[in-house]
């Protein structure tokens, strides 16, 4: 892929800038550095040369009465080499008017597209742990080029692929009619949904709720006080209710066969739109979940340990009207604050009543809290964190995708044309085989090209053991 100038200049360039930065070097950690940026500067322009080799050989073999080339078009790229430029053709079919480039698509890689998939990969998974501008700080100290926006750019990006693939899979079952895939079978499938309330900026709102679902087949035992979810898929989002209940539908219909899960639990906190997911799933039941029941009882009931054991007794056994009876009576031995909590848990546990009931399925239930502070609460409500509506929607994507163990699929999902690579590869050996025939010829080449070889410094250590050896004819002949 590289010729004997390209390995030629690669060489002079780190020995001339290892000479200087050898020279300049104060201590052991500027040695280090300049020879870490070094390195990135000598790699990304090796990178350069191989990429407009493949776009000369992609010329060459084109069809040339379809394809035309007008001109030759510049790409910024942003990569964990650095930032560089490179040149490729620009092509317009002859017969469509169409434009392409050749380039571009060969490598997967979109022509908007600016930062390589291997640092949108990091990006991304820094920005979902900590602030954009602090993710940049740290990628900094190792690619000299990153920046806020450069980070910014990144979680946008990945961001709007994801929104795309969760719409177009709504659509396909909620516009198109078309039957989920899912094949897995499973007996109990949960479904607890709950929002997390972030700050917005640049919005007519001051506050906008994320909704975070999650799905699981149930809890098992991995160590001795610990539980994980069995089968989890998260969904997290900035739209209403009824959207994300639809791509909850769409997602979790790609991996089970719904239709025939004996038993669907939907779970929260009571409130609505939560409740709304028993329209999409036929036959499943509401639970309100243990966290909010006992949240609520707790905080009306804090003070008065004996109606507390009365009311959570009344419950456990399903009746409804002792429980009214308890709160009732709780009501008028208190005034002020401590009357209007006890009347609100009434009205919460009259309107969640039938999601209250003891039952199976409740038990099962109470994941929701622990899994939103684990998957979003904890980057998106840090102190100071405020988001644009479309922002924190992007952001609660990415971060349902990395619990669900899938972000690396977005941040490298633009795959090379691996076969037509191949075909270029095997030309150039080809080519590099007739090479082998003209030994003399590549022989007398370097002896005028490169008089330094037999010049005054063909004693220096680089020029005797690296130069010499590198352009011997046999193996000048490979290269």
């Amino acid at each position: 892929m590289l010729n004997i100038r390209h390995l030629v200049g690669s060489i002079l360039l780190l020995h001339n800038g290892l000479t200087k930065i050898l020279a300049e070097s104060k201590d052991f950690y500027e040695l280090e550095k300049g020879i870490s940026e070094l390195s990135q500067k000598v790699s990304s322009q090796m990178l350069i040369w191989t990429l407009e080799q493949l776009d000369l050989n992609l010329m060459n073999s084109r069809d040339r009465e379809t394809w035309e080339v007008i001109g030759f078009r510049e790409k910024q790229v942003v990569s964990t080499l650095g930032e560089f430029t490179y040149k490729r053709r620009l092509y317009r079919n002859t017969k469509t008017g169409e434009t392409k480039f050749f380039l571009d698509e060969l490598l997967g890689f979109p022509s908007h597209a600016k930062i390589t998939p291997r640092l949108r990969e990091i990006a991304v998974k820094l920005s979902t742990e900590m602030s954009f501008r602090r993710a940049a700080d740290i990628l900094s100290q190792l690619f000299p080029t990153m920046s806020f926006m450069t980070v910014w750019k990144a979680k946008e990006e990945i961001g709007i692929e994801i929104q795309q693939d969760s719409e177009e899979k709504r659509k396909a079952v909620f516009e198109r009619g078309e039957s989920p895939k899912g094949e897995k079978e499973a007996k109990v499938v949960n479904i607890e949904g709950d929002g997390v309330i972030v700050n917005l900026q640049r919005a007519e709102k001051k506050k906008g709720e994320i909704k975070h679902l999650v799905a699981y087949e149930g809890k098992r035992e991995i160590k001795k006080g610990r539980k994980e979810l069995e089968n989890k898929v998260v969904i997290s989002g900035m739209r209403e209710w009824p959207v994300m209940w639809e791509e909850t539908y769409a997602k979790t219909g790609e991996i089970w066969a719904i239709n025939r899960i004996e038993e669907i639990n939907i779970g929260g906190d009571g409130e609505k739109g939560v409740k709304q997911g028993l329209e999409y799933f036929p036959g499943a039941r509401y639970r309100l979940d243990p966290y909010h029941l006992s949240k609520n009882l707790i905080e009306a009931l804090w003070y008065d340990e004996e109606t507390y054991s009365k009311v959570c007794e009344a419950i456990h056994e399903g009746n409804f009207e002792d429980t009214q009876e308890i709160l009732k009576e709780a009501a008028v031995r208190t005034r002020g604050e401590r009357k209007k909590r006890v009347l609100k848990l009434l009205g919460y546990l009259k309107d969640n009543w039938e999601g209250i009931v003891n039952s199976p399925g409740a038990e099962r239930l109470g994941t929701i809290e622990g899994q939103i502070q684990h998957n979003v609460a904890r980057r998106m409500k840090r102190r100071g964190a405020r988001w644009s509506e479309s922002g924190a929607d992007r952001m609660a994507r990415i971060l349902a995708e990395k619990a669900n163990g899938k972000l690396e699929e977005y941040a490298m999902r633009w795959p090379m044309k691996q076969k037509k690579i191949k075909e270029i590869v095997t030309e150039i050996a080809q080519t590099k085989e007739k090479k082998k025939a003209k030994v003399e010829d590549i022989e007398k080449w370097l002896k005028v090209s490169l008089p330094i070889l037999n010049g005054p410094y063909a004693s220096k250590p680089w020029i005797k053991y690296v130069l010499k050896e590198l352009s011997r004819p046999n193996f000048s002949a490979m290269i």
